[in-house]
């Protein structure tokens, strides 16, 4: 069966929470009643689940038929693009089986005794899969073993929030495992268990990221964290994903998540998930193949690295004492955009083409003002502009702009060349171009609608035995200029084997949200790629792209040297 296309936001919300003190034939508790209030209030005040959309059972209300009733029920009432809640505090039973542990929830009617009386996890689980809803988190104040978790995305890496709202997934966290003691109590607000106390603080906005996004990827490691280290505890809480690789959302800055559209996207770290879960593949946080290696631009390390039907046409410049020549190019800069979140993207290439003076409206600071390739046709899904490098068959330079929003830029002419037996990439202009790109896609892509996240993959071919030059000239700190060996009187003689790169290509990949791209956001990204490329050439400094010792770019020298 084919999965279903989500939305990146939600519809509707749903809940079913649970909370049992009084037992027919199990211990009583004290607080189970009480977290199962704080969490309907707190999901109905903060978390935008409407109050008919919450179903409370307490103590007598929770038996096995009503439990299962409410959730199973959901199969007729949430739709694809909604989220659902399950919250669970009350007694949890852990059965060795002939296969591995079996974990039960106990309802108000339950006896252990019983088996057939319990709510076997699996079959909660099964169940799900009833329910359309794209998103079902599953949080259990009890302690019990027998989850098939998995893990998802390795910590660490940068995930889009689009990406995870238009993902399914089903997740869960136990406030412990079965060889351990729920406390019943013992919460900072002397209201709640120590796990639904953390849970409720969590809630609240304090496992939120900087920027006030709250899923329930971060929500499980921080309430994990706390619990664990609370003073009182002896649980260490168990979580991770039953299936699927989204994240159920609670909370974004202005509740754009429960919008018809997101009207920003957001770079989320993954949260690191406890070890006892167990160690599947990682899945990769974009499903679409990537737009860079289908152009060549894979393995750096391979000889056919970024060679593909546009770029065997570049031609480089060789100068020597007298003459300068043009040959096939073998070292050119690549930079590559794609979008990468599920939204769908479609540049209007005919309209495009048909104005190629206004493909773009250019701002008024220098890095958003890129110059186009003059000569242009088009494909039938893609616009292609290049230059030809005077009278030679070969070109300076091409832009690929797919009607997908992909987009290809290679440059041979305005970033190399070979200088009596010296290959040189000029630094300022690798820089200054890719930067000028990054808000060329910005302007594009918002121009059709797209919001969310891009790759920005940049690629030096054939940097074996090259050199940097082209250094910011314009004064830095305490006064200084960088020596750049184009300009020295011995430069060029100075320069040391130690001084080329060694790797055979360079590779550097940044994600970015589109909607959110500034120009402090994009410097970070250049200094990044620029340290990256300092380091090949055995340069430990600044980048010295920048004026000295400072995040000042010599935009001035950098469009003085363009020779499109």
């Amino acid at each position: 069966m084919e999965q279903p296309s989500y939305k990146p936001s939600y519809d509707s919300s749903w809940a079913v929470v649970i909370g049992i003190d009084q037992y027919r034939f199990a211990a009583p508790l004290s607080y189970a009643g009480n977290d199962a209030t704080s969490v309907s209030t707190i999901l109905t005040q903060k978390l935008g689940f409407p109050k008919g959309q919450v179903i409370l059972l307490q103590n007598a209300e929770a038996t096995k038929e009503s439990i299962l009733c409410q959730f199973i029920g959901l199969h007729t009432k949430a739709h694809p693009d909604d989220r659902v809640l399950f919250f669970f505090a009350g007694h949890g039973y852990t059965v060795q089986g002939n296969k591995g542990q079996i974990g039960y929830l106990v309802p108000v009617d339950g006896d252990v005794k019983n088996l057939s009386s319990l709510i076997r996890w699996d079959d909660i689980t099964r169940n799900a899969e009833l329910i359309q809803a794209k998103h079902i988190f599953f949080v259990m104040d009890a302690c019990y073993s027998g989850l098939a978790l998995r893990r998802v995305i390795t910590s660490g890496v940068k995930r889009f929030l689009t990406d995870m709202l238009q993902r399914p997934s089903r997740q869960v966290i136990t406030a412990g495992k079965a060889d351990q003691t729920v406390a019943d109590g013992g919460g900072d607000s002397g209201q709640n268990s120590i796990f639904t106390g953390h849970l409720l603080e969590g809630l609240n906005g304090a496992a939120a990221n900087a920027e006030g996004v709250l899923t329930a990827g971060s929500l499980m490691s921080w309430v994990s964290q706390k619990v664990g280290q609370h003073p009182s505890s002896s649980q260490t809480p168990h979580y991770g994903h039953i299936e699927g690789d989204g994240d159920f959302v609670f909370l974004t800055p202005g509740q754009e998540h429960l919008k018809p559209q997101l009207s920003t996207d957001y770079l989320i770290e993954s949260n690191p998930q406890v070890e006892e879960v167990e160690e599947l593949p990682s899945v990769q946080p974009y499903r679409k193949p990537s737009f860079a290696l289908q152009r060549g631009y894979g393995d750096k390390n391979s000889p056919n690295f970024g060679r593909n039907d546009l770029s065997t046409k570049l031609g480089e410049y060789r100068i020597g004492q007298t003459e300068r020549e043009c040959e096939r190019a073998f070292s050119w800069l690549s930079v590559l955009i794609e979008p990468i979140a599920n939204q769908e993207v479609s540049i209007d290439i005919a309209k495009k083409a048909a104005q190629p003076n206004n493909i773009y409206s250019p701002g008024t600071e220098p890095y958003e003002r890129f110059s186009f390739p003059q000569n242009l046709r088009t494909t039938s899904d893609s616009l292609l502009l290049s230059s030809d490098l005077h009278d030679t068959q070969y070109w300076g330079r091409y832009l690929k702009i797919e009607r997908s929003g992909n987009m290809e830029y290679a440059d041979a002419k305005s970033v190399f060349f070979e200088y009596k037996g010296f290959r040189i990439f000029k630094f300022t202009q690798l820089m200054g171009i890719t930067w000028q790109l990054l808000f060329l896609a910005k302007s594009l892509l918002m121009e059709c609608g797209y919001r969310s996240g891009i790759r920005l993959t940049f690629c030096l071919v054939g940097t074996r035995d090259t050199i940097l030059a082209n250094f910011s000239q314009e004064v830095g700190k305490a006064n200084n200029r960088w020596r750049d060996p184009l300009i020295e009187s011995f430069g060029l003689s100075d320069i040391s084997d130690c001084m080329k790169c060694t790797d055979q290509n360079l590779k550097v990949c940044h994600d970015l949200v589109i909607s959110r791209i500034n120009y402090e956001e994009t410097a970070k990204v250049i200094k990044s790629i620029a340290q990256n490329v300092e380091l090949a050439y055995n340069h430990q400094e600044a980048p010295r792209c920048f004026n000295v010792d400072t995040d000042v770019f010599p935009w001035n020298g950098y469009l003085s040297d363009q020779r499109f």
